[in-house]
């Protein structure tokens, strides 16, 4: 970490890409080759940590309410979903380390996933218990494949919720509560397997203070542009952004 304005378009383009549908590890790799950011184990642990913040604090009142009531079935969504996700991503990390030379693809990828639900209707899922395990494991799956570096998480997981017949606005919250055990999860895997590099400690607080204010931001604003029916704006940024990467590397 070089200093102050490198922490803080860090945090940046963190809080910026975490929730919106464009992919953060698409756009951390492209950085990574302009020269910006470098691997710090304390650095990107506070930059995830930050961004899970805001979303606790975006749907505190939500996260309350599962917390009262365990039993309820969004919790129980929540928990199976994250089975498939876990299992996915884990098998897709040991047979494919890296992939970064497929992000333009991927990019790609991810403008033709947003562009799904537009186009394909509500796969017809039972209404019961069976219903919701299935929905689950399906959204969980989509959630797993999207570890990959251009492949945007949130929007994935968006679009295979509203396949799955959910409406828009309750995507968006499944979607972002989904990602709570995954940052936490992913943050767990980073301190168990990755080395600690030395931090300054001012460029480390400015860069997890501006990655919670833009997250925050973030989530208010996905939810609005969805509710609007423009998730296709997104779209088009996808298949930009796979065209730059394409010239890029």
């Amino acid at each position: 970490m070089t200093g102050y304005a490198e922490g803080f378009i860090l945090g940046l383009l963190q809080g910026f890409t975490e929730f919106l549908p464009v992919s953060s590890s698409g756009h951390l790799v492209l950085a990574e080759n302009l020269g910006l950011g470098e691997e710090n184990l304390f650095f990107n642990l506070a930059l995830h940590l930050a961004t899970l913040l805001a979303v606790c604090v975006a749907f505190r009142k939500k996260i309350f309410s599962l917390l009262r009531h365990p039993l309820q079935a969004d919790n129980l969504f929540i928990l199976i979903a994250s089975v498939p996700t876990a299992l996915a991503a884990a098998a897709i990390r040991y047979v494919f380390p890296s992939l970064s030379e497929w992000l333009p693809l991927c990019f790609a990828v991810t403008g033709t996933v947003l562009l799904l639900p537009e186009i394909i209707r509500p796969l017809p899922y039972p209404k019961d218990v069976k219903g919701l395990v299935l929905r689950a494991a399906f959204c969980g799956m989509c959630q797993g494949v999207a570890c990959i570096n251009g492949i945007s998480r949130s929007g994935t997981t968006v679009s295979a919720m509203r396949l799955a017949g959910f409406g828009k606005e309750e995507s968006a919250e499944k979607s972002f509560l989904l990602s709570i055990p995954v940052i936490v999860g992913g943050s767990a895997v980073e301190l168990l397997t990755g080395g600690a590099a030395s931090v300054r400690l001012g460029p480390l607080i400015v860069g997890a203070a501006t990655a919670f204010v833009v997250g925050l931001c973030s989530v208010f604003l996905f939810i609005k542009i969805l509710k609007k029916g423009k998730l296709w704006i997104f779209s088009v940024y996808a298949f930009l952004m796979a065209i730059v990467s394409f010239l890029m590397l």
